[in-house]
């Protein structure tokens, strides 16, 4: 990877998602946000930034990109997802796949918004 895709503040890990993912990329994804859950003490709270047209052509493609969530759920008290209000009902059709994990989504306008909420300073239901 050219760039972290992945940043820390306190217990909120922001991860940053992009186009055609393949598995030594999304394994190193995984590995950092192992490292990020561990420097937090054991649990973390995440801001995945969809910045993808990935729910245009396939949802499934998107779920794949996500595997590093699934084998991390354990350890992620919250997770919203900020991406293309377009696809917001992809994006929330996925959250059941992270059984519990407090989730929410916001449209990328609304990061401020997301991160209050990981912080537990705002609901999101606006």
């Amino acid at each position: 990877m050219n760039q972290n895709p992945i940043h820390k503040i306190g217990n909120i890990v922001t991860v940053k998602l992009f186009d055609r993912m393949i598995d030594r990329q999304t394994r190193a994804l995984s590995q950092m946000l192992q490292r990020s859950i561990t420097a937090a003490g054991g649990k973390i709270r995440l801001l995945l930034s969809i910045d993808t047209q990935l729910p245009a052509r396939s949802p499934e493609n998107l779920f794949e990109n996500l595997h590093f969530v699934r084998i991390h759920s354990d350890h992620i008290e919250r997770m919203c997802i900020v991406g293309s209000k377009g696809w917001e009902s992809t994006y929330i059709g996925l959250f059941g796949l992270f059984s519990g994990i407090e989730m929410a989504y916001f449209d990328r306008s609304q990061t401020v918004e997301a991160i209050r909420w990981l912080q537990g300073i705002a609901d999101p239901e606006k």
